[in-house]
């Protein structure tokens, strides 16, 4: 069975959307478990009334993310966890495509990436895309289908969307120490990949949307909690390259100078957003 793990926080609209994709899987025998990091909105009702057979709902007091997806699968009763968003839509077939996956490679320390892009009902804008093609948020158009041999494939341990046994999991579990958004998956792909052999398989027919509208006004505060949980990962894991160093770094503090960052608009937006995103990270 699949335990579909979904840390949510006073987002009940979307999160009912969330259930009903669910709710339209078939094949498979699995379980939602839905953590409400100090909700105050109809969330739970979004459970009660949602046309799943299996799910389970908990409020905890506000805490932060990682937290969060432990305490789902402390509930969990499958073999498999999978981790979602409460604002991540999936298709029909979805959860069929991760199982799959797994019974086709049945190791312990095999992992499953399925792809995540924007919901096309969202009007996507230059940001968005940005953050698609480039790495910053998703890297997928650097990952080929099927087995992926990357000395840094735990940089794609995406909570968005991703599978593994929960046997494996419990092997490390998220560092609940990580306070802000960013960094806390990757650095328990870390652990996984580094102390336990971690494969990672990506399957891009394990498709899901990304229903969560941003724009540039939301850059700054995002790329300075990256930032500083960045320092964090950096601290536990002194001999990773997280934090740039050397030249790269004086470099990039040049690049990112307050009368520099503007500029960079005469090389196209991608460049542009490169540097505003460098430059809110070492504001960190």
């Amino acid at each position: 069975m699949i335990s579909v793990v979904i840390p949510t926080h006073n987002r009940c609209q979307v999160l009912r959307i969330c259930l009903e994709n669910l709710s339209c899987q078939a094949g498979v025998d699995f379980e939602v478990i839905v953590v409400g990091d100090g909700c105050t909105d109809d969330s739970e009702g979004a459970t009660l009334t949602s046309r799943l057979q299996n799910v389970q709902f908990i409020n905890q007091p506000k805490s932060h993310q990682g937290t969060v997806r432990n305490r789902g699968v402390e509930m969990a009763t499958g073999d498999i966890i999978l981790f979602i968003g409460d604002d991540i839509l999936v298709e029909p077939g979805f959860l069929k495509k991760h199982l799959e996956t797994h019974q086709a490679h049945p190791e312990e320390n095999v992992v499953v990436l399925g792809y995540t892009t924007w919901d096309p009902t969202l009007k996507i804008n230059d940001y968005m895309r940005f953050l698609e093609s480039s790495g910053w948020q998703f890297g997928y158009s650097f990952l080929c289908p099927d087995f992926v041999e990357r000395h840094d494939l735990y940089k794609f341990f995406y909570t968005s969307n991703i599978s593994l046994k929960r046997s494996f999991f419990e092997r490390e579990k998220f560092d609940e120490q990580f306070t802000v958004y960013g960094w806390e998956d990757v650095e328990l792909g870390y652990r996984l990949f580094k102390n336990h052999g971690m494969k990672l398989f990506y399957e891009p027919k394990a498709k899901a949307y990304h229903h969560h509208l941003l724009t540039e006004a939301d850059l700054p505060k995002k790329m300075q909690a990256i930032g500083k949980s960045a320092v964090y990962f950096q601290q536990l894991h002194p001999k990773t390259s997280v934090l740039p160093r050397g030249l790269k770094k004086g470099i990039l503090k040049i690049a990112t100078l307050s009368f520099v960052v503007p500029l960079g608009r005469l090389f196209g937006k991608v460049f542009y957003y490169k540097l505003r995103s460098w430059q809110e990270f070492f504001r960190q």
